[in-house]
């Protein structure tokens, strides 16, 4: 999280505490909704779900793949797709909870929380030789000169802090703790307490990493040693360091790391970190966001790298890690475990050995299916025919002509599959790219809002499903205002708009201009996605009654991303799909919009006030606080700045091959668990054991 893209969806990184359930009816303009967290039922959909299932393991599976990463190396590749494949062939420290969604150790056997007391600097000679005292780095506070750094070393205590009245009583709760015992720091001598700022992993033992594919046909001397290599803090806190190499091509993610100021061993499988300040997101950063790399196939400096070099530059040990083979062929820690990757499709096993016995560490989540294969199709039309033809089990983008359609309700669909939708978070949006002087005027974003029947369009279109928004926060949090209206659909109040921004047709060529720039839009939109090539046409038609010309401009994936990556682009229709709670740095703060910045930020937004509310929000700790400045945030981004076409938050109509059960509509994103999937009736595939 952060902003964690699949065609035509980007993700957002983060965390949060809102869910979101789904009554089976589609009959109504507006589903029924239950709020949760809570447990979610299984099969909602499935015609035979009041028949007993066995749970069975074995079989294989195969999902669609709208869009296939270059890799799915996390830190490097900022895709839903990745993210999603990731789930199943990796795992993090800490995980969500799909139902609940509270943090639990996965990768980490536990973790112990700590505050840090910072104390002023003339308070060290009142402190004799600060025994259990360490140095720290903090965020400077007020104006920053250029080229200075922002933070500023200062001498501080860590552990549980508590209120002593006239003092801050600290005392050590972690394992390796600077502090031997607790100490009491005069209020007068403290410069800040920052809460929740300092965060120690204990990880499991005896957790595998999965064998290397690449050297065992490159090096098979090398994949003999790498095989049985165990998880280690020596991993996970060189995990960290890589964002902290410019080179590394992670800038969609470093905001959130480059806020951690020290990592630490404190012995094999324990690992600190040390926060600038209090932060909002930091433990969910950490423990979720933090994709745990193998030091021994990524570090250069490990001697156990094949590849080790001890006086590696700071470019080469990037090019180690952007340009990396098992980016695609991945050594992970999950259930299953990466065993081809092609254009067509990739496929992952069940991390077992050569006699089928699971190696995963946590046998109780290790999955039923023996095999998943993501198959990659790039058009929705392609895609369908696949799924009627048996060549895919599970389809997410059935069109709604498809899902109310003679396509679906026939008695051919319905012997072999059965269809549902599920609610995300994901809003579609069309995004304006600021620096292009046609889009850098207010009024003509505005105006282009107003041009539109978004509501016929939505009725139309998406059968009244879909919920027209105005922020970028999921519908149903409570980040997102409900208060804030859409501009109306207003062709002449728009004209208005523009003209009274002087824009006008100077020439007679049937196009506004102004300054001799033509009010002409390239309208970006990656290949074979009929949604946005729908939403695109119409749009089109509706500006040329404006005489605002748009052509649409269709590209490959990768060559689309590179397109926004380097804002080459007018405007570019996608969407994000953010977590829960996400934090919204990365793709609204002008640090990531300066135009060299390969960041989330592609509009182009550089505004303080937007800068002040995402420092804001990110130092409260306060959920119903926060959630107020988010508030703030999506009124005043709409209102003030509306950097996006903000469009509609649409369920996802999928189809689903009844073999399988076990199928949850879940509230964090992709929205169901493919590991919870089985099949129910017995053939020469399954069993009723994990092992083979």
């Amino acid at each position: 999280m952060i902003c964690f893209p699949i065609r035509p969806t980007r993700v957002l990184s983060g965390l949060g505490s809102f869910a979101l359930l789904l009554a089976p009816a589609i009959c109504q303009d507006e589903p029924v909704e239950v709020a949760g967290p809570g447990e979610a039922a299984a099969d909602v959909f499935h015609p035979d779900r009041d028949k007993d299932a066995d749970v069975l393991y074995g079989g294989r599976v195969i999902v669609h793949l709208a869009s296939l990463p270059e890799n799915i190396c996390y830190p490097i590749e900022n895709s839903a797709v990745t993210r999603r494949l990731l789930y199943e062939v990796h795992e993090t420290l800490l995980v969500q909870d799909w139902e609940w969604h509270d943090y639990r150790p996965r990768l980490a056997a536990g973790v112990v929380t700590e505050d840090l007391v910072v104390l002023k600097a003339e308070a060290a000679g009142r402190h004799g030789d600060l025994s259990g005292a360490i140095d720290a780095k903090v965020k400077r506070q007020g104006e920053v000169a250029e080229g200075q750094s922002a933070q500023k070393l200062v001498r501080a205590y860590y552990g549980q802090v508590t209120d002593g009245g006239s003092n801050w009583i600290v005392t050590p709760a972690s394992a390796g703790a600077a502090l031997a015992a607790a100490v009491e720091v005069p209020k007068m001598d403290v410069d800040s307490v920052e809460r929740g700022a300092v965060f120690t992993f204990r990880l499991r033992e005896g957790v595998l990493w999965h064998p290397s594919l690449v050297y065992s046909e490159t090096h098979p001397d090398a994949a003999a040693a790498l095989d049985g290599h165990t998880l280690d803090a020596a991993d996970v806190l060189f995990s960290w360091t890589i964002y902290s190499n410019p080179k590394v091509d992670c800038d969609e993610k470093r905001f959130m790391f480059e806020k951690i100021t020290h990592g630490e061993l404190v012995d094999d499988l324990t690992v600190r970190f040390f926060y600038e300040e209090q932060y909002a997101f930091a433990k969910g950063t950490i423990g979720d966001s933090l994709t745990v790399l193998p030091s021994h196939i990524y570090n250069l400096a490990d001697t156990d790298n094949p590849e080790h070099d001890l006086n590696a530059s700071l470019e080469q040990q990037a090019k180690h890690i952007n340009e990396n083979p098992h980016n695609q062929l991945w050594v992970g820690l999950g259930p299953y475990r990466v065993t081809q990757w092609t254009q067509q499709y990739v496929q992952a096993e069940r991390f077992a050995d050569e006699n089928g016995k699971c190696l995963y560490f946590d046998r109780d989540n290790a999955g039923y299916l023996d095999t998943i294969r993501w198959r990659y199709i790039d058009d929705d039309e392609t895609s369908m025919n696949a799924l009627l033809n048996g060549e895919l089990d599970f389809f997410e983008r059935v069109k709604s002509a498809d899902y109310f359609g003679a396509r679906t309700e026939g008695d051919d669909f319905k012997s072999t599959h059965y269809k549902g939708f599920k609610y995300l978070g994901t809003y579609g949006y069309t995004g304006w790219n600021l620096y292009k002087p046609q889009l850098k005027d207010l009024a003509v974003r505005k105006a282009i809002s107003m041009a539109m029947d978004y509501e016929a369009y939505r009725i139309s279109n998406y059968k009244g499903l879909a919920r027209r928004i105005t922020g970028p926060f999921p519908y149903n949090s409570s980040a997102y205002d409900h208060g804030v209206t859409p501009l109306p659909f207003d062709p002449d109040g728009a004209i208005d708009l523009l003209e009274d921004a002087e824009w006008y047709d100077r020439d007679g060529d049937g196009i506004r201009d102004k300054a001799g720039v033509p009010l002409e839009i390239d309208f970006l939109m990656p290949s074979g996605n009929d949604a946005s090539k729908n939403f695109g046409l119409k749009l089109q038609e509706a500006l040329g009654e404006l005489e605002i010309k748009v052509n649409m401009v269709q590209m490959e994936w990768a060559t689309f991303l590179e397109k926004m990556k380097t804002r080459q682009f007018d405007a570019c229709n996608l969407a994000w799909v953010p977590t829960l709670e996400s934090d919204p740095e990365q793709v609204w703060h002008s640090k990531w919009g300066e135009y060299d910045a390969r960041g989330s930020n592609n509009a182009g937004v550089m505004d303080p006030k937007v800068d002040e509310l995402i420092a804001a929000g990110q130092r409260e700790l306060d959920f119903d606080k926060r959630m107020a400045i988010w508030r703030e945030m999506h009124r005043y981004l709409y209102e003030n700045v509306h950097p996006y076409l903000f469009m509609y938050n649409v369920p996802q109509k999928f189809a689903l091959n009844r073999r399988f059960r076990g199928f949850q509509t879940l509230a964090i994103d992709p929205g169901y668990v493919i590991r919870r999937w089985h099949l129910w009736e017995p053939t020469d595939k399954t069993r009723t054991t994990l092992d083979r």
